[in-house]
């Protein structure tokens, strides 16, 4: 009778022993998994970016349709700043005001424009860079508020600009005045002489 205890207790203890085990198991897989991410981020190059500001401005906030729509990037950063160049895409992103929300709007240039023009521009610090959209007409053909932003590799913001282009005025109608003048002229009438000389009685 004395065995059932006995057994009953080296069951017990079994049990302990392997609860105790997975415990230390799963301890150890903790500490591992912690021990490897801390390896991996003590590792890991932080990427800094460069400290100042990315500007970007039109030459006028205003236009009529038609007009020359310039534009400026003004590097305020102490490194360069790189952008692509996708023409015959439009240089810079360019968003149309309709209906309440932005829609991006899209022109292409002649092929012939992009001929010889690198694939990256480079600005370098506190430099600009000026160009216009001349080569893509299409743009801004109707009035109406735009924006222009602008994208760079190593810049975490995106620099915009907005600006209002109108219709161009409505020449007034040029009116024809003619004078009439009432031009009097005389009349000459010939009334035969009476009576001129006397006759023999």
């Amino acid at each position: 009778m004395n065995q059932v205890p006995a057994l009953a207790t080296i069951r017990e203890r079994n049990r302990r022993k392997r609860l105790f085990g997975w415990v230390a198991i799963y301890i150890l897989l903790v500490l591992g998994f912690a021990f490897v991410v801390y390896r991996q981020a003590s590792t890991v190059n932080t990427l800094n970016f460069a400290s100042g500001k990315l500007s970007l401005t039109t030459s006028k906030t205003k236009y009529t349709v038609g007009d020359e729509i310039g534009y400026t990037l003004k590097n305020g950063l102490s490194v360069p700043i790189v952008l692509t160049n996708n023409c015959p895409q439009e240089p810079l992103y360019v968003y149309s005001w309709n209906n309440s929300s932005w829609v991006r709007i899209h022109d292409k240039a002649a092929n012939s424009t992009c001929a010889g023009k690198p694939s990256q521009v480079t600005i370098a610090a506190n430099g600009t860079y000026t160009q216009t959209f001349a080569d893509w007409p299409n743009l801004f053909k109707k009035p109406g508020i735009y924006r222009i932003a602008s994208f760079a590799s190593n810049y975490t913001a995106i620099p915009y600009a907005d600006f209002q282009v109108v219709a161009k005025p409505v020449a007034p109608e040029t009116q024809t005045q003619i004078v009439i003048q009432k031009v009097i002229t005389p009349i000459y009438i010939t009334v035969p002489s009476s009576g001129g000389g006397g006759g023999d009685d």
